[in-house]
């Protein structure tokens, strides 16, 4: 107890040497004026600022605001001012002083990114966009359900819990449906990503979860389809999937601009609706479910195949990709959740996400608390305790990746030396998480369960490998903190940057 209220103080003590109404001001200046801004929203770190006119805008002096860890431009004139766990204070002075309204948005934007023509680089970037932005909406419901899992774990361990009491049962399903709904969640967010009315998308998963359809899978048939109309559809269950909804609303949103157009003003208002959900329901059922099934199924079978050839390979080379193409700072990772959802499905567990984002929280945290430590700096104290804060015991790394690593190349090195060897030690032992969240400090007992005990012990150790190796890289090498911004980069440092400074 003594030990949160410690650091929910130094938190507080953090949070009140800003003066937020300043910071606020000082960035509608340097964006150029309220006149020069259409759109103000924020996301977990950010601030995003959209402006008419991105020539005046001065980027060089929104960094070196005090409590900024950088700026980064956006399609659609967007500046995005990264400022850790202070955004929500800084947002609504933002509001105040501007006189504008705005609200929670996805990590990653990509609204913008259509047209022209793209190299299959491209698309792939443009997919893990899109994907980042309907996952992040979900993940308060999957956090629901590993605290629940959490729960269920202490009750049943340290306090009795019956496991055929009603309570029990009651809190199991709250952990499961979650996953069971996830199609519904994905709806709901494809369609706002896709600019569809919601209910209809709701609708059309419904159609896919609804238990007359689970009898029909279930009772199966010799060659797997059954006859829609005379059109054969394939007999699968949809629960916990993400894919072949995304699919669905991404091919409705395009019906429906197309029915918008021929159906008339004077019946469109009911007309459109049954028409759409009746297209869809045969288009969903024949094509983009089954396809989005089955692509999800060669997806997991390809990571099995790997899983069981070569298991220690897996979380290393998500985390190589993840530090060398700078996929933690955009918030891309959000786009494998669905991975870690279908790991949870089908196996109780996931030693694949779960764990990558274990190395990408608990690797930043100890660099951060290292270096707070080490600094003599002041304004590398002030940004460095509440990135290890935010690391260790919120899962969030973006402060310490802006903030110190992108700032000290030194200290990104350690972080991707330190966070590639927990990875690879993750994949030889086999390291689980039995439910989502189990990726900072204060959810460890997510790695436990009754029949994997020793799973917590090899997390445990995970945690003190990687304390040591920060510890070492951060103590035992050259490197300064620099008080001006002349080093802030949008990315992952390259070569140059570890010249030294004349």
């Amino acid at each position: 107890m003594s030990d949160s209220s410690g650091i929910n103080s130094q938190k507080e003590d953090f949070m009140a040497k800003f003066d937020f109404k300043k910071m606020a001001n000082d960035v509608i200046e340097f964006v150029g004026g309220v006149e020069n801004i259409t759109k103000i929203n924020h996301c977990a770190t950010r601030l995003r600022v959209n402006v008419k006119d991105m020539g005046k805008v001065d980027k060089a002096a929104i960094k070196k605001i005090d409590g900024v860890f950088g700026c980064e431009e956006a399609p659609g004139n967007e500046i995005q001012v990264i400022v850790g766990q202070i955004i929500e204070d800084l947002f609504f002075a933002f509001e105040k002083e501007t006189g504008l309204k705005g609200g929670v948005v996805d990590e990653v934007l990509d609204k913008d990114l259509v047209g022209g023509k793209k190299s299959v680089g491209q698309l792939f970037l443009s997919y893990l966009q899109m994907m980042a932005g309907i996952m992040a909406p979900v993940i308060p419901t999957l956090i629901i359900a590993g605290f629940m899992s959490l729960i269920l774990t202490l009750g049943t361990k340290l306090f009795g819990l019956d496991t055929t009491s009603s309570t029990y049962q009651i809190l199991n399903n709250i952990s499961q449906a979650p996953f069971y709904f996830l199609p519904m969640f994905v709806a709901y967010t494809s369609a706002r990503k896709f600019e569809v009315e919601v209910p209809l998308a709701l609708l059309l998963c419904g159609i896919l979860l609804y238990p007359g359809w689970v009898d029909l899978v279930n009772a199966g048939s010799e060659t797997g389809f059954a006859s829609y109309f005379g059109i054969p559809v394939y007999l699968c269950t949809y629960n916990s999937s993400t894919l072949p909804i995304v699919l669905s609303v991404w091919v409705m949103s395009k019906i429906d601009k197309f029915l918008i157009k021929i159906i008339p003003n004077t019946v469109r208002y009911f007309l459109k609706p049954v028409c759409l959900i009746f297209i869809m329901s045969i288009i969903t059922l024949s094509l983009t479910g089954p396809l989005g099934y089955l692509i999800t199924d060669y997806v997991a079978a390809g990571i099995n195949f790997v899983r069981t050839h070569a298991r220690w390979l897996t979380v290393p080379a998500i985390y190589l990709f993840s530090m060398t193409f700078g996929m933690f700072a955009p918030g891309f990772h959000l786009a494998l959740i669905p991975i870690a959802t279908a790991n949870f499905a089908q196996l109780g567990y996931d030693d694949i996400i779960n764990i990558w984002f274990f190395s990408g929280t608990t690797v930043p945290g100890f660099t951060a608390l290292w270096f707070t430590l080490k600094t003599k700096s002041v304004k590398g104290k002030n940004v460095g305790l509440p990135a290890a804060i935010s690391a260790l015991f919120g899962g969030i790394s973006e402060p310490t990746t802006y903030g110190i690593c992108y700032r000290v190349p030194t200290l990104w090195l350690v972080n991707a030396i330190a966070g590639f060897t927990l990875a690879v030690y993750n994949g030889i032992v086999g390291t689980k998480a039995y439910a989502y969240g189990a990726y900072y400090l204060t959810n460890l007992p997510l790695f436990y369960s009754d029949a994997d005990p020793g799973n917590l012990t090899k997390a445990i150790i995970g945690v003190v490998i990687v304390a040591v190796i920060t510890f070492v890289g951060v103590f035992f090498t050259d490197w300064e903190y620099p008080e001006d911004d002349d080093r802030i980069v949008a990315g992952p440092p390259t070569l140059a940057l570890f010249k030294k400074k004349k």
